[in-house]
Formats: C-alpha cells, structure tokens, sequence
C-alpha cells in the first residue's frame, strides 16, 4: 500500500511551485507570451501533472478513508489501489467492455439495470460524467450501486476542450463530450437522484488562471501556490462530490434518455502519452 505521506510526497514532487524556476516573477511573465497560442502548448505532449489532476489528487486525499471494501471505479482500479490499499478487500472496474482482467462489470452505467445493487462501499467516478450523455441515470444506478452508507467520489468538469470527432479510448466504442457542468446544474442532477444536501459534500476548485492553464496545457507547476490554490466560485474548474448513500434512499430511475446524433468522421484515438487529449494534436 502507499501511504499518505509517500502520496503527498509524489504530489509534492510533481508541482514543486515554490521552487520551480518557471514561478520566477520575470519567467512568468516572459511565458505569459505562450497564452497567445492557438493550440495546447507541446501538442498536447504532458509536461508534468495537470492543474485537474492535482485538484482531483487534493480531493482524493481529503476523503482517502472511504476507499475501502468492496469498491469499484470506472475502467481501471489504479485508484483504489493507490488510495485503499488493504482496506480495499476487492477492487472492481466497470466498463463498456471487458478490455482487461480488472472489468468485472461490464455495463453502460447509465444502463446498468442487469447489475445487482447495493454491492460497493465505495464507487470511484474520475473523469467521466462528461462523457456520459445521459447522466441523470448513470448517477442513479451509481448511489443504487452502493450499500447504505457506502461512498461515492465523483468528479464533474467545469469546462474542458471538446472531442469535436469522439474520442476512441479503446473501451468498446468512441466516447462523446456532452456536459459541461455548473455547481447549480450538480446539485440539481444530486437531488433528481433522491438526495438531499445532508447526503453530500461538494468542493469547487479553480480560478481563471487555473482554467486557461488547463486548457492551454500548462502544467501544475507552472502556477504559484496562489494562482493554483485560490479558488473563485465564478470561474470554476471542477467539483469534487462526496455523496454517502441514505439507509432509506429511494429513487425512482429516471426516464431514460437516448442520444440522437454522433458525428460521422473516425473518432479521435487517446494520447497515451496523456490521456487527455487526441491524436489531433499529436507531435510531428
């Protein structure tokens, strides 16, 4: 198992902001000259830990004792072994398709009426609800999923660059960007799944800077401390969600919602470099 410092100490290592020569007041403002871009900065290529990233690494940390048990996490399990360790007695994945040993659920979450509920103590949701066209559902079936009492984290973007083809992960079909979320729009979709706010903690992370570093590819690093850290609730970059599942949760699922249009073109294929972009930007 890591333990916490050694993850902290990871973290540490990869952001570095008040050490790093790229903080130096002259440098940054000579690189401030790169916001005059038209693409991501490197292709897309990764320059060290992303601002999200960091942001969804804080969130971890802070509810890292709810990883435990019988959990499962959305494609892979790096998560929970990262963070549970021991107290993960079995870690599952869900996914579309079962690409590797670690899917044990194959299902669209947002269709996943044939799985059993109230399984998991902890489910895992990184860097997915964007993708997921209808996610009224998906977080039905997601709360459904766990015991009473049992831990949702989940992750919601705020803004983001946009697959305009799809993007091909390799997990069964090509992905689409549907949402973009704001705080009001998460409440709203928690309570349409039968919670109230004494279910769930939210925690909002970013500012503008934090956002245009995100987009243009700027690393965590790059930021100061103040410029990473603050954290202004008129230009957020994502919500971190703590959701505990009510021992009397009752919720009827949604009516479920179809998409109607993809786009035609061959989608996008993952960086594995990053995996956060496409191959669109994909170095010469």
């Amino acid at each position: 198992m890591i333990s916490k410092n050694d993850r902290l100490r990871e973290r540490h290592d990869q952001v570095k902001t008040h050490r790093h020569w790229h903080t130096w007041p002259l440098v940054r403002n000579l690189r401030a000259m790169q916001f005059r871009n038209l693409q991501p900065l490197g292709k897309g290529k990764s320059a060290g830990l992303s601002i999200i990233r960091y942001y969804w690494a804080d969130f971890l940390e802070q509810y890292v004792a709810d990883i435990r048990g019988h959990a499962l996490e959305v494609e892979e399990t790096t998560i929970l072994r990262q963070y549970g360790g021991d107290a993960v007695t079995q870690a599952d994945a869900i996914d579309l398709t079962a690409h590797h040993d670690e899917v044990r659920v194959v299902a669209d979450l947002s269709r996943a009426e044939h799985v059993a509920g109230e399984q998991y103590d902890c489910f895992v949701l990184p860097f997915s609800t964007a993708v997921i066209y209808d996610i009224e559902a998906a977080l039905h079936h997601a709360v459904r999923l766990l015991k009473p009492g049992g831990v949702l984290l989940v992750n919601f973007w705020c803004m983001d660059f946009y697959f305009h083809r799809g993007l091909d992960m390799g997990t069964g079909g090509a992905l689409y960007m549907h949402h973009w979320f704001t705080p009001i729009q998460v409440h709203d979709l928690l309570h349409r799944t039968g919670l109230t706010t004494s279910d769930y903690t939210t925690q909002i992370y970013g500012n503008l800077m934090a956002r245009m570093a995100f987009l243009l590819n700027l690393p965590a690093r790059d930021l100061t401390p103040h410029e990473r850290d603050l954290v202004d609730p008129g230009q957020p970059l994502m919500m971190g969600v703590r959701v505990v599942k009510p021992m009397d949760w009752q919720s009827q699922p949604p009516t479920l919602r179809e998409l109607q249009w993809t786009p035609r073109d061959a989608p996008s294929v993952m960086r594995a470099d990053t995996r956060q972009y496409g191959d669109q930007y994909k170095n010469d």
